[in-house]
């Protein structure tokens, strides 16, 4: 009996090794095709996701397009796209160059910051005195475009119309705070936007 006994462990020993490299090989499979139907996805999906935004960029471009490029169509020269950005000044008879602005913006959930440089072009009637601006004037007209900068958005300062209005704005708020400077002008000299 112990001879069959051994016979029979003999036997059962290939068995249930062919058992065990059976499972592997299905297990390796599995996981293989499993992994390449995930990278399949992966890789598809994102290149989906990406012909969807283009797409959905490529419909929004043109009507953003048409309103910024109206108005120089309608002017009929590529120089009056400029028009908007280059102040006024020919009443200016000085500029006094301001300390520079670092402001929060007013983005909501990210901090955000502008740093700006502003000048101010300084006029007066014919034979008016010229005389240096005070620091009283200099700081109120600090403070009132201070006030315009700080209510900003970085998406309400980044384009072109958006510096346009800014610099009108602050010409505004200048000219309220300093009557009697008699400001023409407003100068953005430095520009940036932390984002």
């Amino acid at each position: 009996m112990s001879e069959v006994v051994t016979e029979t462990t003999e036997a059962e020993a290939p068995k249930g090794g062919s058992k065990k490299f059976l499972i592997i090989i299905i297990l390796a499979v599995v996981l293989l095709g499993g992994g390449g139907a995930g990278a399949y996805f992966f890789l598809f999906s994102k290149s989906a996701e990406g012909s969807e935004e283009a797409k959905e960029k490529g419909s929004k471009k043109p009507k953003a397009k048409e309103a910024e490029e109206e108005e120089p169509e309608e002017k009929g020269d590529k120089s009056s796209s400029l028009k908007g950005a280059i102040p006024n000044d020919e009443d200016v008879k000085e500029i006094v160059e301001l300390q520079p602005f670092i402001v929060n913006l007013a983005d909501e959930g990210e901090a955000r910051y502008l740093r700006l440089s502003v000048s101010l072009g300084i006029g007066g009637g014919e034979g008016a005195a010229h005389e240096k601006p005070s620091p009283l004037l200099i700081t109120r007209v600090r403070n009132a475009m201070l006030a315009v900068l700080s209510e900003k958005k970085s998406d309400d300062v980044l384009s072109n119309a958006g510096k346009v209005k800014l610099r009108k704005e602050l010409l505004k708020a200048a000219k309220t705070a300093a009557e009697e400077a008699h400001i023409e002008a407003i100068y953005i000299t430095d520009f940036i936007v932390q984002l």
